[in-house]
């Protein structure tokens, strides 16, 4: 089974790849969406081709979690076996994963972020780097990418997201993977 990462953002994409393909290596294939419903719509089709698993990682509103998990576990299990894709939502934006350690932080604004921008950086993820940088979202993403170009971002391999989502495609590569009972 060919392994596949479905994230929120062109940049989001790019940090992904760069933790995720030093093991995978060209068999992973990564590609990013714009909204959730555009992330759910191109895993369901991903999922129908019966070669892939599919890692899907998108955003949640703290308010809505609950809704939006069950929502896309409804809508995936519709199409495959709940062993061949997994969820991984993150609270609020995918960009919170950029906030999770302050080097990597460093590295991209090119300068030592705020008390205040690492806070908000945990709630308002995007907003917090539009500021920081002076972009806003579509901007945004095509920015974060060309500065990413240059950063290591090999400290965020340890985040619970990535580290769940490269286990599911070890297990998948290893023969282990198996719905739970």
């Amino acid at each position: 089974m060919i392994p596949v990462l479905i994230v929120r953002g062109e940049a989001m994409a790019q940090v992904f790849r760069k933790l995720l393909e030093p093991e995978f290596g060209r068999e992973i294939r990564v590609s990013e969406s714009n909204y959730v419903g555009s992330s759910v719509t191109s895993a369901r089709s991903t999922l129908l081709r019966r070669k892939y698993v599919v890692a899907l990682v998108t955003d949640a509103k703290p308010e809505e979690l609950r809704q939006t998990h069950r929502s896309i576990v409804y809508l995936l299990s519709g199409v495959a076996c709940a062993d061949l894709w997994k969820i991984n939502l993150l609270v609020p934006e995918t960009e919170v994963l950029l906030f999770q350690d302050r080097g990597v932080l460093r590295q991209l604004l090119g300068r030592e972020p705020t008390e205040e921008e690492l806070l908000r950086g945990q709630t308002e993820p995007r907003r917090t780097l539009e500021e920081a940088l002076g972009f806003e979202w579509l901007a945004l993403d095509a920015e974060l990418c060309r500065r990413l170009e240059a950063v290591d971002v090999s400290p965020l391999a340890e985040h619970s997201s990535v580290r769940q989502v490269r286990q599911f495609f070890r297990d998948h590569r290893d023969g282990r993977a198996s719905l739970p009972f």
